[in-house]
């Protein structure tokens, strides 16, 4: 919780731009949409496979927002080192809270751990078969251990995807009622009360935001599409 008299000095700080926002809750639709169409959409895997690209488009996106992005999004911004994330563990069981303008250590390692499951996920999808009606659209180009490879992975990885989900409810509900800070409000508003001195110091360029959406589109594009051709 917040003491009292760090309450009265917090205001409502930007920390979250309008692209990681709707990156996050794109993200979020597109993980329950293929998941749900992979285990209950039948023979069909049309629409799964169409979020899995979704995904793949998403997660290039935020790779790309991560690194040029506006300051609170960039990974720079929140890795930080074993140090940090052992101190920020030793005080992770206390009820007080410690705000922050971006992601805080642990946060952190869930959004880079939750990025490379979705990957591995997703991008492995593109090798693999049900060997019923459905097969990734690299499928076949490559040796046979490669797709075998994919297979496995995509049956594996869908459960460390699954087991990133629960912990990170589990972690918004933590910090919801142990420490009173609302992590879902602040990813819907964009905003927190935060010290004076921290949060966005400008809003975020939406221009570059949409370039790189099409760069991430685009690339998914030509590897479903046009990269398979070039291959046969």
């Amino acid at each position: 919780m917040h003491d009292p008299a760090e309450t009265a000095t917090l205001r409502r700080a930007l920390v979250w731009d309008l692209p990681t926002r709707l990156f996050h809750w794109l993200l979020a639709g597109a993980i329950v949409g293929a998941y749900w169409t992979g285990e209950f959409g039948g023979f069909d895997k049309t629409w799964h496979m169409r979020f899995g690209y979704a995904v793949l488009a998403l997660v290039v996106f935020r790779i790309l927002w991560g690194l040029f992005g506006s300051r609170t999004a960039r990974f720079a911004s929140f890795l930080r080192g074993p140090g940090t994330v052992w101190a920020y563990l030793r005080t992770f069981g206390s009820r007080r809270a410690h705000p922050t303008d971006t992601h805080n250590p642990m946060g952190a390692l869930s959004v880079i751990a939750l990025l490379l499951a979705a990957l591995a996920q997703a991008g492995s999808g593109l090798f693999a078969s049900d060997d019923i009606l459905t097969e990734g659209p690299l499928n076949g180009l490559f040796s046979g251990a490669v797709d075998s490879i994919a297979n496995r992975t995509h049956a594996i990885a869908v459960w460390f995807l699954i087991a990133l989900v629960v912990l990170h409810l589990a972690a918004i509900a933590y910090y919801r009622f142990r420490k009173g800070e609302n992590l879902t409000a602040a990813m819907v508003t964009g905003r927190r009360g935060l010290p004076p001195g921290l949060g966005m110091e400008r809003p975020a360029s939406l221009w570059l935001a949409g370039l790189f959406a099409a760069i991430s589109a685009g690339c998914v594009y030509f590897t479903v599409e046009i990269l398979p051709a070039l291959l046969r």
